[in-house]
């Protein structure tokens, strides 16, 4: 066994010292602190936010002694994120030189010098996938610089590099290879009472099929583990986070669905996943009726059941219109119960006031504008498919023609109704309620 096939890197002012021969230290977003990293490492890292957010939900207490592993550590974000958060020392491993010079950095910049986990930190130059090598070079530096402790591994996080089309891309594809990586560290690390600690980060455009794969080769790694699959969504219409946490670090369900804000979480919902039915209109909706569009990550998740049976009251009917696509619609005949959390999965929610039979476009703005002032309504927001070069340009003109009158908000959305041999495409205006 050779000592030498990873190089050791100690977070120091040294090494930040070098980074900034690199490039400048910078934060993303006000009020976060500045990292060393490129325009492309910033496109492929984890934001801070979510970062924290991810580290607040582990229990300290649930992991087994050890350090915190990243075996394709990048930027290192995540990584500091879970040892700050769990005051537990930092082991990155890193392929590139650059990148690992830049993740060391960022670890000193971002410790508190009188934490003394932080004198255990070490980034590795070398391949994430030789778990036997990788300890070797860390217990020698360990040793190197006077402790004598071998710490073992308290928990791996893994967010493995993938083609840069997310939108279509293999198992196999991901870099270093899932199956290679966790068989390869599977000795190595921790088992607590639910089993070893393991976050894996995945791409959200895994299909069914594709994540079905990864249970498969989770259960041949670690049988019997439990493991608990999560979407997170920051509210924009899709999954912006797919991750698998597995073992120490698992729910007592197998599904989470999470909602996040710029500091916390704002909705969370865990359970099994169910299928849902989706009927089709042949009538347009009743007005006084209620419709809600539901952020998508919820459905992505298949926990729309769950959440349902919180929202909607003993005598109210409802049903999905739709569950595909950026805007699942669901139709019922009261309002939503007040429940705050399963509230923070709403996009938006109103009353039926109003069915149009062509599409918003410049050219015929006015009328739309007049006649949501006469439901008293100042502002609409255009939740339909329009073409999306048009589409700023008429919220633009509705939001100016609206400006200044009294009113509610409202939204509009567009609902394809079966007519036997055709179908046809109904707009629908609903008012909210203040």
């Amino acid at each position: 066994m050779s000592d030498h096939t990873h190089e050791d890197l100690l977070p120091s002012e040294k090494i930040v010292k070098e980074a900034e021969k690199v490039i400048k230290s910078r934060s993303n977003k006000k009020g976060e602190p500045g990292f060393f990293m490129s325009e492309d490492m910033r496109k492929l890292s984890t934001p801070w936010n979510i970062a924290k957010i991810r580290s607040a939900q582990i229990n300290p207490e649930d992991l087994p002694a050890g350090v915190i592993l990243d075996a394709a550590a990048g930027s290192g974000l995540q990584l500091i994120a879970l040892t700050k958060g769990l005051r537990r020392p930092a082991l990155g491993i890193e392929i590139e030189k650059e990148v690992a010079i830049l993740c060391a950095a960022n670890m000193h910049i971002a410790s508190d010098k009188d934490d003394i986990q932080r004198t255990m930190d070490r980034v590795l130059i070398g391949d994430g996938t030789k778990a036997e090598d990788a300890m070797s070079a860390f217990w020698k530096s360990l040793r190197d610089a006077g402790t004598r402790a071998h710490p073992p591994i308290a928990m791996l996080h893994l967010d493995p590099a993938r083609p840069r089309d997310a939108q279509n891309h293999r198992v196999e594809e991901m870099q270093p290879p899932l199956k290679e990586l966790l068989n390869s560290w599977n000795e190595y690390l921790q088992i607590g009472p639910r089993g070893p600690a393991v976050l894996l980060d995945l791409s959200p455009r895994l299909d069914s099929q594709q994540r079905n794969m990864i249970n498969s080769l989770i259960e041949t790694t670690f049988p019997g583990v439990p493991k608990t699959w999560e979407w997170l969504s920051q509210g924009g219409g899709r999954v912006d986070r797919l991750s698998v946490w597995i073992g120490s670090i698992s729910s007592k369900n197998s599904h989470r669905c999470i909602r996040v804000g710029r500091k916390n979480i704002m909705a969370k919902i865990e359970g099994f996943s169910e299928l849902s039915k989706t009927i089709k209109l042949n009538t347009p909706p009743p007005f006084g009726s209620w419709i809600s569009i539901i952020d998508a990550s919820l459905v992505e998740s298949g926990l729309q059941e769950s959440w349902l049976r919180k929202m909607v009251g003993p005598n109210c009917g409802h049903s999905w219109l739709r569950i595909e696509g950026r805007r699942p619609l669901l139709i019922h005949t009261e309002p939503l119960l007040d429940n705050e959390e399963g509230l923070g999965f709403v996009v938006c929610s109103g009353k039926v006031v109003q069915h149009r039979l062509t599409p918003p476009e410049l050219r015929n703005i006015g009328q739309v504008s007049t006649a949501a002032g006469r439901h008293g309504i100042n502002k609409v927001t255009l939740r339909c498919n329009i073409n999306p070069e048009l589409h700023p340009k008429i919220q633009r003109k509705l939001d100016s023609e609206l400006r200044g009158r009294d009113g509610s908000k409202a939204f509009m959305i567009d609902l394809e109704l079966d007519r036997g041999t055709t179908n046809h495409l109904l707009y629908v205006v609903c008012k909210e309620e203040n």
